[in-house]
This record gives C-alpha cells, structure tokens and sequence, in this order.
C-alpha cells in the first residue's frame, strides 16, 4: 500500500534530525577566537590569584623575594700624582669594619680604582690654559682656603692682632701643596674636563650598566670629577644599577669658585638620580673640604672631624696633614663609624 504523504514527511524529518546529531558540531572562526580570549583571561586571573597568596604567605613569614646584585667600592683620587694601587691603604683601614660586603675587596675585582692625576701637569695647564684667566682663578681659591684659616686661627685664639700676626707667618702650603695649579686646567678648558670625566665614566658606567650596586669613595678635587661624572652618566637610559653611597671627602665643591666653574646643568647642586645617599665629610684643618648642604643635595654631613695623626699646632692643624687624615688606619670615627656604617647598612 502506498505510504501517506504525511507519513513520509515524519519520517524524513526523523532521519534528517538523527544525521544532524551524528555529524559534529563546527565552530565559526569567531565562536574559536571568543573561546581562545575566555582561556587567556581565566589563566591570567588564576595567575594573580596565585601571585597573590605567594605575597600573603610571604609577608606573614617575613620571607620576601629579592633580585641578588654584586657590590663594588669604587675609589676617586684627587690632586697630585697618583699610582695604580692608591686605594690600598684606604681599603686596608675600612676594610675590618664591613666584613664580606666586597668579598675580598681585591683590586680589579670589587675594588676599583679611577685614576685620572696622569692627565694634568704644570706642563698642560700651561699649554691648555690661559695665564690671565689661569691666575686670576687661582687667586680666588687662595683668597678663600686663607680666609677659612683666618677663620680657624680666630676661633682658637680669641681673634684680635693675633690673627693678623698668624696669617703673616704664611702658614698655608704653597698652592702646588693643594694641587690648585694642576686642578686649573679641569675647570678651565673643556677638553681636558671632558677626558677626565670619561676615566671615571669608564669605570662607573659597565658597573652601572650591569645593574650592580656601588659605593663611591671620592677625595679632594676628585669629588668634583665624580659630581660631574654622575651627572653625566644620568643622561643614560638603560643604565640600573644603584650607587649606594656616594661620600664626598674633604670636597673641594665647598669652594665658590669651584662650584661656579662646575658645568652649567651641574649648578643646581641636585643629588645624581641614581645616587641613593650622598655623605659629605670634613675635618678640622682641612681648608678644602667644607659644607656641601648649602647648595647640594646632602643626605648627611659631618663637619669638624678630629684629624687623626695631625699635630696641633699654634695656628691649628696643618692642611697637608687634616686632607689626608680621613684615610690614616687608626681613623675608627671616619672608616668604622662613617664609611662602614653607611654601606653596612
């Protein structure tokens, strides 16, 4: 018997749903590309979520991660012929108070030396700088090293003839003592200042750019090559490295002239960006060191130090003897109490 129309269609219907179950399920191109984003999105959140209890579990034991950087102690000479090897006697006297910070603090190694002293000589300055410019410079340094000695003999005498008397005695050294001559041609020709500047550079830059952390031991005019060197070295982009402390010692930065001779961005007297402490020291004597945090940057001074080793004379300590003095191995005040505490800590 024929079958019904109406049958027929029922039954085709029936077939048709059967064969759309069997066949698989296509997902669009953008049914994949929803599916594919929901995925990211609950893997990063389970991410955060995890991050999150590490942090928690991390604060309340007191455990927290940290990035382990390599520690250099970087010195910087100041006027007056230098060999390699300066620092010995300087490292030698800090080195009993700051244990392992520098490993074996060997030369090359942790320690590291800018010597620069082989740049300038009477010869050069003579043949690079002005002799007008040269001498008129040099008299208002003089002018000022003799006005901190008046100053000092005042306070020790009472003032009055006295002073007068003292200062005719000529009792600061000759300016060749300070190394005022040999310094001139740094603030005067901008060529020289420029190689100066690159032999600190060349030693603070690799370590900087490896993402070390340094401690600066600056002295003298040297101190005025490492401002300078720093705040060159900030217009370095990829730089991470930190230094530490930067210690400023018996700084020749404390004298007007030198500190209107200093590039004209260096002026403002701000602290290097990458500089976290800067330490200023000065000793009783020490005619070129002085205060700093009249127009730097400081974190911390500490003026009138006692000069460890120097006589005390009528006039008060002798400059040759006060500059000297931070670095002399019975010094505790300076490299146990200063220098040790700072990167100690």
């Amino acid at each position: 018997m024929p079958v019904p129309q109406q049958e027929n269609q029922t039954r085709n219907g029936s077939i048709l749903d059967q064969q759309k179950q069997a066949l698989p399920e296509v997902s669009s191109p953008l049914t994949i590309a929803k599916s594919f984003a929901e995925n990211q999105r609950l893997l990063i959140e389970a991410y955060l979520k995890l991050l999150d209890m590490v942090a928690v579990s991390q604060v309340s034991t007191g455990v927290l991660p940290s990035i382990t950087k390599n520690r250099y102690l970087v010195y910087v000479h100041g006027i007056s012929q230098h060999q390699h090897g300066y620092s010995n006697s300087w490292w030698q006297a800090l080195q009993p108070y700051i244990g392992k910070v520098f490993e074996d603090g060997n030369l090359g190694d942790t320690r590291r030396e800018v010597l620069w002293s082989d740049l300038v000589n009477a010869s050069t300055v003579a043949d690079m700088v002005d002799t007008t410019q040269k001498e008129q410079l040099k008299r208002e340094i003089l002018a000022i090293l003799e006005d901190r000695q008046r100053q000092e003999i005042a306070a020790k005498t009472g003032g009055g003839r006295q002073v007068h008397l003292s200062m005719q005695t000529r009792v600061i050294e000759p300016s060749q003592v300070l190394g005022i001559d040999d310094f001139l041609i740094y603030m005067l020709n901008n060529e020289m200042r420029q190689q100066i500047i690159n032999r600190f550079t060349d030693t603070v830059k690799p370590l900087l750019g490896s993402n070390n952390q340094i401690d600066i031991i600056s002295h003298s005019w040297g101190t005025v090559v490492a401002y300078e060197g720093l705040r060159e070295l900030e217009a370095e982009q990829f730089l991470q490295g930190q230094v530490s402390n930067f210690f400023t010692v018996g700084s020749a930065l404390s004298i007007g002239p030198v500190r209107a001779s200093l590039r004209r961005e260096n002026q403002d007297g701000r602290r290097p960006s990458m500089v976290n402490k800067w330490i200023n020291l000065d000793a009783q004597g020490d005619l070129v060191g002085g205060m700093l945090g009249d127009m730097f940057e400081i974190t911390q001074e500490n003026l009138g130090l006692y000069p460890i080793g120097c006589l005390l004379e009528w006039f008060g300590y002798r400059l040759s003897c006060a500059h000297h003095s931070y670095f002399v191995k019975e010094n505790t005040t300076v490299n146990r109490d200063i220098f040790a505490q700072y990167i100690v800590e």
